[in-house]
């Protein structure tokens, strides 16, 4: 699926996180966040202390931009958690979390050069996923 429109002239970055064991309660869980970036084949992915999915998302997209800020491109960041986006992106959010308002402050900042838009399909998924499957390859080494 092509994406049109603002982001025209923007590099497309996906992020993603996944969270370990969120099921099981007895077992500790691990969270790790990895973003894409279209065309180039940027990657990069590390496992995170949040063990929440919105903190987990909110960690992903502050991740890609903490690694992509010094390329000076245009970004958009699209994140398949559309609660995130959308509350990152609203001017007044109530009650917000500590990282919810490092993001928005974030975007804020950097409004010329980076956007936020929400996707349903996510290629940064696989990113997370490869990179979780190859820490799980080598404690069993």
């Amino acid at each position: 699926m092509r994406l049109r429109g603002p982001i025209a002239g923007r590099t497309k970055v996906y992020v993603d996180a996944k969270i370990l064991n969120v099921h099981d309660p007895t077992l500790p869980r691990k969270a790790y966040v990895g973003y894409l970036v279209d065309g180039d084949g940027g990657r990069g992915a590390k496992q995170v202390e949040e063990t929440e999915s919105d903190d987990a998302e909110i960690r992903a997209i502050l991740f890609a931009i903490g690694e992509l800020k010094s390329t000076n491109r245009r970004l958009t960041i699209v994140c398949d958690h559309e609660s995130v986006v959308a509350e990152a992106n609203r001017e007044e959010v109530r009650k917000a979390s500590p990282l919810m308002l490092e993001l928005r402050r974030t975007l804020r900042e950097n409004k010329k050069r980076i956007e936020l838009q929400a996707l349903q399909a996510n290629p940064a998924h696989g990113v997370v996923t490869a990179y979780v499957n190859s820490l799980k390859d080598e404690s069993s080494e």
